[in-house]
């Protein structure tokens, strides 16, 4: 049997540690938990979603709101965003079915994460929060 190379051992090592990331309870983003605006710039009403606590297989429970399908027309990876996770740096991702993070958000001001690389024009997120505040 033929070794692997090093730099292919070590891509399946960092891809196994990333995937076994313990998730933090969604209290750890408090402010974001509810409806959520997914945004690629302010005003944007294209998406919104809801944040839940309830853990699910994938992280934790998110609902889109009835849009007539117009979240994965405006952002095409939404149509495979299944759950929401989060972690104990703070770093929120939405997830796809398998459990894989499509797309990562860091915290910035108040109620708003920015997109660590956008996907598909998504900037940040939003949370309704900060207007019933």
């Amino acid at each position: 049997m033929k070794a692997l190379p090093a730099a292919v051992v070590f891509a399946l090592l960092a891809t196994s540690a990333l995937s076994a990331e313990k998730l933090a309870p969604p209290g750890k983003v408090q402010e974001m938990l509810g409806d959520v605006g997914v945004m690629a710039k302010a005003g944007d009403d294209r998406c919104t979603v809801a944040l839940f606590e309830e853990a699910v297989p994938q992280g934790y429970r998110l609902t889109f709101f009835e849009d007539g399908g117009k979240c994965a027309k405006a952002y095409p990876v939404m149509a495979k965003v299944v759950a929401w996770r989060v972690y104990a740096d703070g770093r929120m991702a939405f997830a796809d079915k398998s459990g894989q993070d499509l797309i990562t958000f860091k915290k910035g001001k108040g109620f708003k994460r920015h997109a660590v690389t956008k996907v598909d024009g998504i900037a940040f997120l939003h949370s309704a929060q900060e207007d019933a505040e």
